[in-house]
């Protein structure tokens, strides 16, 4: 089955379009090497970032789980002589391990027992914060503005606060002729006291 995966990735970049034929001529030409790391690349900053990035945790964690039962079988076949079994009996408690171990939540229900997949579950521990800290980005990226959204919010901002100015300077003002009106009622020659009522007079 690990052949069949890597006949399957072989086949998807020779018809991939950053490294078909003519992106090896275009890449040989700048100097630039044409493989899965450039492909990558390619897909992340120009291509769609979030496809590039669900793949690559889907395939990664497929591949992973199929490494860690492959390790992991002698063992659980020994299981059947009276030797204690991890639990791996079957594919979908090894995605499990793989997910879990991926994501570093780590429950322990389930652990690999041989060396070859104690060190299968270190790679997958290290690659799992690789492939989440891409997630996370992602996930960054879905709620960030982009330029016309940005324009849109500082508008809306900008005329909020000029409208909040307005009707502040309107309550003042309104509270202020209240105030003049009471003290005139009060004191009819309170218009030659007040200062600022002179010079409305004057205007």
């Amino acid at each position: 089955m690990f052949v069949r995966l890597v006949a399957v990735m072989r086949h998807w970049e020779r018809y991939h379009a950053y490294t078909d034929l003519y992106a090896k001529k275009i890449c040989r030409h700048y100097g630039v090497w044409s493989g899965r790391m450039f492909t990558f690349k390619c897909e992340i900053n120009h291509d769609d970032k979030a496809r590039a990035i669900c793949f690559l945790f889907v395939f990664s964690v497929g591949l992973l789980s199929f490494i860690l039962r492959v390790f992991e079988l002698p063992y659980e076949q020994n299981a059947e002589k009276g030797i204690h079994s991890s639990d791996l009996t079957d594919f979908c408690s090894a995605l499990w391990l793989t997910v879990i171990t991926m994501t570093t939540v780590g429950y322990g229900d389930i652990y690999p027992q041989t060396a070859g997949g104690q060190v299968t579950g270190i790679i997958i521990a290290l690659w799992g914060a690789f492939v989440i800290s891409l997630l996370i980005m992602v996930t960054a990226d879905v709620f960030a503005f982009n330029p016309k959204e940005k324009q849109a919010v500082l508008y809306i901002k900008r005329s909020r606060s000029a409208a909040k100015s307005i009707r502040h300077a309107l309550k003042f003002f309104v509270a202020k002729r209240h105030f003049y009106v009471r003290k005139l009622r009060e004191d009819p020659d309170f218009d030659e006291k007040s200062t600022f009522l002179k010079m409305v007079k004057q205007l």
